[in-house]
């Protein structure tokens, strides 16, 4: 009865959720039709044979063909799409429209200003998904061609039999990567990555117009050190996102993903201190502009209170990435 329960267990976990439990209940009542009464491991055995491997029978089940990635990825593959397209897109279409509402005055014909904001949208979310069918598609060819959990089990050349069930264990659900950690994970990044490379045009301070219009006057970031360190951000972008999606197709914190999970956060933080670290990084006009607010006349004491606000979120950022792997050893261990 276990390898029954395991062999329905790698079907269904390949199905989406709404189709499972009624699924496992036909599954199941199909398997011990094919069996007589007083069935023995053997005739267990016979009948899970002749059902064959189950991502080939979850395949069936889904009524659509995987073609595209192995059996063993496809559906996390398709899932992971499903998920990034909209979270990128509203994340364009939300800087596109700051940057139209900040940058548009009274003097455009509305006409034009329309067509452009048509044409932008169009082009834009073109580009958007060709870029994320690229680096989605290319991680996840990675993933499955040098990770046990990939192309070693989806690519497989030997034939499926029952005593590959020995090595199923199902995932216990304190050690579940859900799907929603998956998705918030994917939304933050693209929302930072997205911040990031735009910083210089969309964060900073506004102000009103005599149109009453918002009107961009003074950038928090240089652009010319932003674009001097973007290498080395969008390496540490891709790593997050690779990290990502190996949890995505894992679906259990192992002590693989946990030592990955640290290696990352180092990295960021590492990448944060240099960050910050970067001589004229940060706008002096922004700074006294912030000291005016809240009346910080000195140079002296705006320069230590800016200081101070920097590394506070610094210190910050390294307790949420200590906690963060504290908690992936954690879940790993359990």
């Amino acid at each position: 009865m276990e390898r029954i329960n395991l062999y329905i267990y790698e079907v269904t976990r390949r199905l989406p959720e709404k189709l499972r439990a009624d699924i496992e209940m036909e599954l199941h009542s199909t398997i011990l039709d094919m069996m007589p009464d007083d069935y023995t491991a053997d005739d267990v055995d016979a009948v899970l044979t002749k059902l064959g491997n189950p991502a080939k029978l979850a395949d069936q089940y889904r009524e659509k063909p995987n073609y595209l990635i192995g059996p063993m990825l496809f559906d996390s593959y398709m899932s992971i799409l499903k998920m990034v397209v909209p979270i990128a897109l509203l994340v364009y279409v939300i800087v596109l429209t700051v940057q139209y509402v900040t940058g548009f005055t009274m003097d455009m014909p509305l006409y034009n200003s329309i067509n452009d904001v048509i044409r932008n949208v169009i082009t834009g979310s073109i580009e958007v998904l060709t870029q994320v069918f690229i680096w989605v598609t290319i991680i996840f060819v990675i993933i499955e061609r040098t990770t046990d959990d990939g192309a070693k089990k989806s690519m497989q050349s030997k034939p499926w039999t029952p005593n590959d069930l020995k090595h199923i264990v199902p995932v216990e659900k304190k050690k579940r990567i859900a799907k929603t950690e998956v998705f918030f994970a994917l939304l933050w990044v693209i929302i930072w990555a997205t911040f990031y490379f735009k910083a210089s045009d969309m964060i900073g301070i506004y102000e009103k117009t005599t149109h009453d219009q918002l009107q961009f006057v003074i950038p928090l970031f240089n652009r010319d050190v932003l674009l001097t360190l973007w290498p080395v951000v969008g390496a540490l972008i891709l790593f997050e996102i690779g990290l990502i999606l190996y949890k995505w197709v894992i679906g259990k914190w192992t002590y693989k993903i946990a030592v990955w999970n640290m290696i990352y956060h180092i990295a960021f933080i590492i990448v944060t201190i240099v960050f910050v670290k970067q001589t004229g990084l940060f706008n002096v006009e922004f700074i006294r502009y912030t000291g005016k607010v809240f009346d910080i006349v000195s140079d002296a004491a705006l320069l230590n209170w800016w200081n101070n606000i920097i590394w506070v979120f610094v210190a910050v950022s390294i307790i949420i990435s200590v906690i963060d792997i504290f908690n992936g050893f954690r879940k790993a261990k359990i």
